[in-house]
């Protein structure tokens, strides 16, 4: 399994969040500039860059979405239940066995070859998202729990 694919469902749930904050962020800065004692340029390019983010995470979140629907019922709610929490309404639901887990991986695997059947690969991810400091923080912390699945102790 890729992790780009893990950090990205991880991140999924905060992306609404996360944008609303920055839209905040950017009316403040751009109420706020006629009190600033800096440059002009200076708050336009922070303004414009936040802005850029925004856009970036918007765009991350359609791709969630869209990449969601092309995968089966079942493996997006295995998906919804590991990364959103969002318990099935079904009674027969097991997340306990040993098939569950099974399941899971597979339901994570077909997301990352949708991913990657639509364009959204490692190195995209990378080129992108790995410059949002919220994004290589979960990215970063994705890698040192795969670490530790090999670690023997």
């Amino acid at each position: 399994m890729e992790n780009y694919a893990k950090t990205i469902l991880s991140a999924y749930p905060m992306l609404d969040s996360v944008i609303t904050q920055i839209e905040n962020l950017i009316r403040n800065k751009a109420r706020n500039s006629f009190y600033v004692y800096d440059n002009t340029q200076k708050v336009v390019e922070q303004i414009l860059r936040l802005g850029e983010i925004a856009k970036l995470l918007y765009i991350l979140k359609v791709i969630v979405d869209d990449t969601l629907l092309e995968i089966t019922p079942t493996e997006r709610e295995l998906i919804s239940f590991k990364y959103f929490g969002i318990v099935p309404e079904r009674d027969n639901f097991d997340h306990v066995s040993r098939n569950y887990f099974r399941k899971q991986i597979k339901a994570l695997n077909s997301f990352c070859q949708r991913l990657k059947e639509n364009g959204h690969d490692e190195n995209w991810f990378k080129d992108k998202y790995l410059k949002i400091a919220f994004i290589a923080g979960i990215y970063k912390k994705t890698l040192n729990e795969e670490g530790k699945k090999h670690v023997k102790y």
